[in-house]
């Protein structure tokens, strides 16, 4: 089992796992703004989400952004698709970001 370490760089590559691996996606978020990232679309048969936490940047800004952890446990072999969008929750036509990238955990 290994932790891999992906950020906002990796945006439509392909991501070589195992299962048994666990994927840890940063992404920058501003809560505040209502603009939040949301698990848009992976195969569960592959990715199952293992939960998200906030981190905001040092300063103790109020309001400031900071960083989102997703955590994602690989639990089968497959390719899945991970994606997440940037956007309000009460308003499915309000993205202004999207991560996507493929998880391979064939080999």
């Amino acid at each position: 089992m290994a932790e891999i370490d992906l950020d906002g760089n990796v945006t439509g590559r392909s991501i070589a796992a195992r299962p048994g691996d666990v994927l840890i996606l940063r992404l920058e978020e501003t809560p505040t703004s209502g603009y939040r990232w949301e698990l848009d679309d992976h195969d569960p048969g592959v990715l199952a989400p293992a939960g998200d936490e906030f981190s905001p940047d040092s300063g103790d800004t109020m309001g400031g952004g900071g960083i989102r952890r997703f955590r994602f446990t690989v639990v089968g072999p497959g390719i899945s698709p991970l994606k997440l969008v940037r956007r309000r929750p009460w308003a499915a036509d309000s993205v202004v970001e999207a991560f996507e990238a493929t998880v391979d955990a064939t080999g």
